[in-house]
């Protein structure tokens, strides 16, 4: 895990100086944190192999459409932004059927395609950038339209406990039905949509498209606050929970993860709209801090 980090540590892999490090603010109380990590995409090319790495391939969950690629066309730094995009992909009749067998195996809908495929990205730091009791910040907009399914999101080591007992923050997840509401999300053992008891909250957010905004979350063993823009519109409190049913202790590490979805349990409950692709999704800048003692 790499939660706890040195000053020397700091100095050699981070990639904004320690000057600039004194000049970036943490929400609304700077004073309380630390920067220990930030990605600002000042570079060009694939993401940091240092703290970024990709899950790959058609995944089982919630019945999405996508595949997700390591190809620079789904996800690129450039332009001081990195760049996550989803495209449609022309296929053969005999490809198709494949893809179909693939997405039906998990009630995903291939027809929802007419014969054709999607690609995207899925960035994590699993592994390479790893946090407990942490502040996160994401700067970033993204295109919308029927469909879509972008998502700002944290996760629990799985390998220690699996879904949902290892926690799940969500920090942003978009779907295009609903365009320009914004939702936040926990699911832990309890609190998880499975159990129709998600701790979630829903945000009006003008113009995700045109504009950045700046998706956070911090937490701690008693408390989780979700931020738009240093709005903080969402509290979750440990309160009387069960220790297993909160797993946000200095033991429990967790690591972001960028993407965008199509289709779905969720995303999809509208249908696809193929005439809006491709879709992206910009960010500015990731940052991660932690409390001072």
């Amino acid at each position: 895990m790499m939660n706890n980090f040195t000053s020397v540590f700091l100095i050699f892999l981070l990639p904004v100086t320690i000057m600039d490090a004194e000049k970036i603010r943490a929400g609304l109380n700077p004073e309380k944190w630390a920067l220990v990590w930030a990605d600002e995409f000042d570079y060009t090319g694939d993401p940091d192999p240092m703290s970024w790495g990709y899950d790959l391939g058609y995944l089982t969950y919630n019945e999405e459409l996508q595949k997700y690629t390591q190809s620079r066309k789904n996800s690129r730094v450039e332009n001081g932004s990195l760049f996550i995009q989803a495209h449609l992909e022309a296929t053969t009749q005999k490809e198709f059927q494949e893809i179909a067998k693939i997405l039906r195996s998990f009630n995903a809908k291939p027809e929802l395609l007419e014969q054709q495929s999607v690609t995207s990205a899925r960035l994590v730091t699993r592994g390479k950038r790893e946090f407990t009791h942490a502040r996160v910040e994401v700067r970033a907009r993204f295109s919308t339209g029927l469909g879509t399914w972008p998502a700002i999101w944290l996760l629990g080591d799985e390998t220690k406990n699996p879904w949902p007992v290892c926690g799940e923050m969500d920090i942003m997840e978009h779907v295009g039905f609903q365009p320009n509401l914004v939702h936040s999300a926990v699911h832990t053992k309890v609190s998880n949509f499975m159990n129709h008891k998600g701790a979630k909250k829903t945000l009006p957010v003008e113009d995700v498209a045109g504009d950045f905004h700046v998706y956070s979350v911090e937490w701690d063993g008693a408390q989780i606050r979700f931020y738009i823009d240093d709005n903080c519109y969402h509290i979750l409190e440990k309160g009387d929970r069960a220790n297993d049913d909160w797993p946000f202790t200095q033991d429990d590490a967790y690591y972001l993860i960028l993407n965008i979805a199509i289709g779905g349990s969720w995303g999809g409950l509208g249908g696809v709209d193929l005439t809006v692709f491709p879709q992206h999704m910009e960010i500015d800048y990731v940052r991660v801090f932690e409390a001072i003692n």
